[in-house]
């Protein structure tokens, strides 16, 4: 083991497994702050490339007082007395093999207001160069994202119906047990947006679409008049307003009680109108009703296009839920052009965002399933799929939606 060693912050791959969804915690970018509550235990992930015998231990700022914590691979089943003015605690030494390895520690008793205040996570028997993926003391100003997940897309290949669609359909389906609370299935996205399905941190369910301004800011309140998104029509129960931080436009959302396992459709057009202007327009299909409804239609200014960009993702949007497992399962992708033609997209390539390119989390996948595509995401699993693959299905055994385009616009 001499020489060989890294250094795992605690802030940007550790967890609290059996904490209530909703809640917060006390992981920070500098480790575990205020950990004083027996019944919460945490995890600490990273990835070797090998087969190791590791010897772990837990670096602390000086301990106040006597402790006594436990610690073990995956539970925490062992006892470690602490005593006060300790900054080094000795986890054991494990043998583990190449993937995730999940460190599970807790507090069981202290004389003093907290355990202690744990800061990383020593890892010998391992180099730097021997590892999959882990968040470095050097990513620090990621630790949020990294916490979050790595997001996964699926690109649409839609060479197939040229440059002039003008509609794109997509349906959608999340299992029970795949969409913790911080969950984004997104069904369509295009250049300038996306519209799809969320489950808020208190549970809320949604439909969301958004539609990016031309105008480049975080802050929607900095956007000119004439640069503004501007609402054309949109669905009684939906709700319109502005976003930001992420780049800054229209949103458009409803409270909707979507349920897991069923499946779902949407539908969205992109069409280019006059003075250099371009409408936006989703449509959703609510099998309670058995009719496809306007949900939101927005006007973009200095926009002159076609649907360009076709794509879906897979989304974890808060930090504090990055370990919880989520799956979606994207199908039956038909895009239309301008003269009406339907075209079913039977490829798509596997792309992820920076988190998952900088190999800073590996728990990501994507591919095909009972002739539909899939993204998963997040759980620390450890065989991953490989960024950039191209997946295609069966196209002769998808089935061309009955949808009286017309019929839609004219309800408008």
């Amino acid at each position: 083991m001499e020489g060989k060693n890294i250094t795992v912050p605690l802030g940007g791959n550790s967890f609290i497994k059996n904490k209530p969804q909703s809640d917060r915690d006390n992981i920070t970018p500098e480790g575990w702050e205020h950990w004083n509550n027996p019944s919460l235990i945490y995890h600490i992930y990273f990835k070797p490339a090998v087969d190791a015998t590791l010897r772990l231990t837990l670096l602390c700022k000086k301990t106040k007082a006597d402790a006594t914590i436990a610690a073990g691979l995956h539970e925490p089943e062992h006892e470690i007395p602490v005593k006060k003015g300790t900054e080094e605690i000795f986890l054991g030494t494990y043998d583990v093999k190449a993937g995730y390895v999940d460190v599970a520690v807790k507090g069981v008793n202290a004389e003093g207001s907290v355990f202690a205040f744990p800061t990383s996570l020593k890892v010998e028997g391992v180099s730097d160069e021997e590892m999959a993926a882990y968040a470095r003391e050097s990513d620090k100003k990621d630790f949020y994202w990294i916490r979050r997940g790595p997001s996964v897309h699926c690109g649409y290949d839609m060479s197939a119906a040229g440059d002039d669609v003008e509609w794109f359909y997509n349906e959608v389906t999340i299992m029970p047990g795949d969409d913790p609370h911080g969950t984004y299935g997104m069904a369509i996205g295009f250049h300038g947006g996306y519209y799809g399905m969320q489950v808020c941190d208190n549970g809320v369910k949604k439909l969301l679409f958004s539609v990016w301004s031309p105008y480049a800011t975080d802050d929607p309140s900095e956007i000119p008049e004439d640069k503004m998104v501007k609402v054309l029509k949109k669905h009684p129960k939906v709700h319109t307003g502005e976003f930001g931080n992420e780049g800054s436009g229209g949103q458009s959302y409803m409270n909707y009680n979507w349920i897991s396992g069923e499946t779902y459709r949407f539908l969205c057009r992109i069409r280019p109108v006059e003075d250099n202007k371009t409408e936006f327009t989703s449509y959703f299909f609510f099998p309670e009703t058995g009719k496809w409804e306007l949900f939101c239609s927005f006007l973009r200014p200095e926009t002159q296009t076609w649907f360009k960009g076709a794509h879906s993702f897979l989304e974890s949007f808060i930090d504090v839920n990055g370990h919880r497992f989520r799956r979606v399962h994207f199908s039956n992708q038909w895009a239309v052009t301008k003269a009406g033609k339907w075209v079913p997209i039977d490829r798509m390539r596997l792309t992820g965002d920076t988190t998952a390119r900088k190999a800073q989390r590996q728990d990501y996948g994507g591919g095909v399933t009972d002739n539909h595509f899939y993204l998963n995401n997040c759980g620390f699993f450890s065989q991953n799929d490989t960024l950039d693959t191209v997946f295609h299905v069966d196209k002769t055994k998808m089935v061309k939606p009955e949808i009286d385009l017309d019929k839609l616009e004219k309800a408008r």
